[in-house]
């Protein structure tokens, strides 16, 4: 019989007289020493962790549990009881139980037991990856984890979930470093080492980082997941080349969708669109086209709000954009509740680098509309988000790509918010 000790490595006398025993081939004895000295102290929380623990290694969980909870319920800093209640609760697959555990432990670990604290940082960080929980509070769990231990030393399972968690929140970059240390180490094509190839590569597509995108391809083996890393991957970049042609960015727009096709050469959405931006940037589109006739045949009429709104669409194609604030305050004037204006004379402010005012413009719209939905909603606080950012504003503008990371602008604002954080 294997008998451990205590998480902190800390060996209380009577219990070390106990473990003797046991191995002396006298577990009975050992036990009635504990419970005696437990009789006599029944309120001490250490006799009852050590007991639980004894208990434990003699395969009685259900006692030894009753006793780690007795010891919480006494003193709730306790971090080793709860540690070992967690890590019960995790055998049986219990895992709120587990969580909640854990994080008790990690509330009340002392600061000198880094090895201690690393070691339920990392159960949190395999359970919450495997529940697929990436929330906030995931992420500063692998942030302290990430920055307290050398990458080098992090277990696979750790580092792998550690990596997961971190690629789902656009921390690319040290996503790929730690999927990169996986795959150094080993030759196997397990389908842990293929997730962490999956993970490598699809940092290295939002990266953009065209050598890495090759590095461990090879090793993904699994169909599902080479399935959805080709399909992801160009699907990446449409995304991005769709949300900048909604703030007028013709040229970072075919940028992106050039990337889409470099990577999927038969992705014929990305070529539509593609041949439709370049359009858009040549001056030779149907809509362009349709505007300017729709504005000849209006201009000998009643100059309403929707020609001047025509018109401000028109100087933003144009890249006119002093012309288009003029033209769209005429049209807010007539018709304060034409919502496309608004955005258009942001976009303009923003294009001529009036920051100040676009914000205030953002600001007044979203106050004005506030039942925006999707890409509307988004628009506009992604480009509050780039507004804040040149002004390096970047909790404002954290909080702003938060926002838009919803429909078509998710990807876009995921990859503005790694760039905020490098």
């Amino acid at each position: 019989m294997l008998f451990i000790f205590n998480f902190a490595k800390a060996q209380l006398e009577v219990y070390t007289q106990a473990v003797e025993m046991a191995k002396n081939g006298n577990p009975q004895d050992g036990l009635n020493l504990l419970k005696t000295e437990l009789n006599a102290d029944s309120k001490n929380t250490e006799l009852l962790y050590y007991t639980g623990l004894y208990l434990e290694q003699l395969k009685n969980v259900p006692k030894a549990v009753e006793l780690y909870k007795e010891a919480v319920k006494i003193d709730k800093t306790n971090f080793e009881a709860n540690y070992r209640l967690g890590f019960l609760y995790e055998k049986i697959d219990s895992i709120p139980q587990a969580f909640s555990y854990y994080e008790k432990a990690l509330l009340h670990v002392p600061t000198s037991k880094k090895e201690e604290k690393n070691t339920i940082l990392g159960r949190l960080i395999i359970l919450s990856d495997e529940a697929k929980k990436f929330d906030k509070e995931t992420v500063k769990y692998a942030e302290d984890y990430f920055k307290s231990e050398n990458i080098d030393n992090i277990p696979p399972p750790v580092a792998l979930s550690l990596a997961n968690i971190l690629y789902q929140n656009a921390e690319y970059e040290d996503a790929q470093k730690l999927t990169k240390t996986i795959l150094e180490k080993t030759n196997s094509n397990g389908y842990p080492i293929q997730k962490a190839a999956f993970i490598y590569t699809s940092c290295a597509f939002r990266l953009q980082d065209f050598d890495g995108m090759t590095t461990y391809y090879a090793r993904i083996k699994d169909e599902k997941l080479k399935t959805e890393l080709e399909n992801t991957a160009p699907q990446y970049y449409y995304n991005l080349g769709y949300a900048y042609f909604f703030l007028y960015d013709f040229d970072k727009s075919m940028r992106y969708l050039r990337t889409a096709l470099t990577i999927k050469p038969d992705y014929s959405s990305a070529q539509i669109f593609l041949n439709k931006v370049e359009d858009q940037n040549t001056d030779k589109s149907n809509a362009i086209y349709h505007i300017r006739k729709k504005i000849e045949l209006s201009k000998e009429l009643s100059h309403d709000a929707a020609y001047y709104y025509d018109l401000t669409r028109l100087f933003v194609y144009e890249k006119r954009y002093n012309e288009a604030i003029k033209v769209a305050d005429s049209s807010l004037r007539l018709e304060p509740n034409r919502q496309e204006v608004y955005f258009l004379e942001a976009i303009a402010n923003y294009k001529t680098v009036r920051d100040k005012e676009a914000i205030a413009i953002i600001h007044k719209a979203l106050k004005k509309f506030p039942k925006l939905q999707n890409e509307d909603r988004s628009k506009y606080y992604f480009l509050l988000g780039l507004l804040y950012k040149r002004i390096k504003n970047d909790g404002e503008a954290q909080k702003a790509f938060e926002q838009a990371e919803r429909g078509i602008f998710e990807d876009a604002a995921h990859w503005e918010l790694s760039k905020l954080r490098e």
